[in-house]
């Protein structure tokens, strides 16, 4: 009998009235603690603390009590994140003090340009990328998602940017979220594979910050059986682990203690000045208006 079929045989039990409003008080108190953060997220932290078990089926219960939640007014719709929908349309104004107005609030230098080296962010999965945003944001780290196995114009157009990078005597780190489990591993084995030969002369260093064998145990982790029949699973020990298992908390600080680390005080101190003065010229010329 297949795995399929058992699982459709599988009976679903349903909850009472008094277990959903004790799940819905647990999922209110995760999010509460740590948010934005992924549906995958939530259910993983309830499942650490013994509010459903381990199966997609507690997964999709997860994922409509917190629709009704929200729709309740009981979980506010922005602690959730979903990077797999993109919306794009062009910037635009009511006029050119408008834009002259919004650039002065909105306008940051780039901390980069004043610091010996460059990072980059990658995430696996759209989700964790919604996860880690405010703290790539907030230091101005670009933040790719790559889905697995990525394109060669993906590797090819990063190469070029580590290259360039490199020729105005940069050194670039990039550091990788994704899944422990055998394509994980494997895809981003083979992005730097491609990295180095689409940019043999670059000056770069790769890692990854999770998941990583030593968070599963330092973090006590939920893992889940590898797939054997995945062809990269040979040589793959031990079970698997979604990078959505890590607490969003945690993720935010591996993700913000990667970047600060290279981040030299004295240069931010510099670009901050700088900035002060050139967003006071800006607002100067707003208050003024154009001539």
């Amino acid at each position: 009998m297949s795995a399929l079929y058992q699982a459709s045989r599988v009976k679903r039990h349903r909850s009472t009235k008094a277990q959903l409003a004790a799940l819905d008080d647990t999922i209110v108190e995760v999010l509460s603690e740590e948010n934005p953060t992924s549906v995958r997220s939530v259910y993983y932290r309830c499942v650490s603390r013994g509010a459903v078990a381990k199966t997609e089926l507690e997964y999709q219960k997860i994922s409509r009590r917190l629709v009704a939640l929200r729709a309740k007014g009981r979980v506010p719709y922005r602690w959730i994140v979903d990077g797999t929908r993109l919306t794009r349309g062009p910037v635009v104004y009511d006029s050119a003090e408008a834009a002259l107005r919004e650039t002065a609030e909105f306008y940051r230098r780039r901390l980069w340009n004043d610091q010996p080296v460059e990072v980059i962010v990658l995430s696996e999965k759209d989700a964790i990328s919604g996860t880690v945003y405010p703290v790539t944001s907030r230091y101005q780290v670009e933040l790719s998602v790559t889905r697995g196995y990525t394109s060669v114009t993906f590797v090819h157009d990063m190469a070029e940017t580590l290259t360039d990078n490199t020729m105005r005597g940069k050194e670039t780190f990039v550091y990788q979220l994704g899944d422990h489990d055998p394509s994980g591993v494997d895809a981003w084995r083979s992005f730097q594979d491609q990295l180095h030969q689409f940019a043999p002369n670059a000056r770069f260093e790769c890692a990854r910050l999770a998941v990583t064998p030593e968070q599963i145990l330092d973090l006590g982790l939920p893992t889940r059986p590898t797939k054997r029949t995945d062809s990269r699973s040979k040589g793959f020990t031990g079970d698997s682990v979604e990078v959505d298992a890590i607490p969003p908390t945690e993720l935010r600080r591996i993700v913000e203690a990667a970047i600060t680390q290279h981040i030299d005080p004295d240069q931010l101190e510099f670009t901050k000045s700088v900035e002060h003065t050139e967003r006071d010229l800006l607002e100067s010329l707003a208050r003024g208006g154009l001539r």
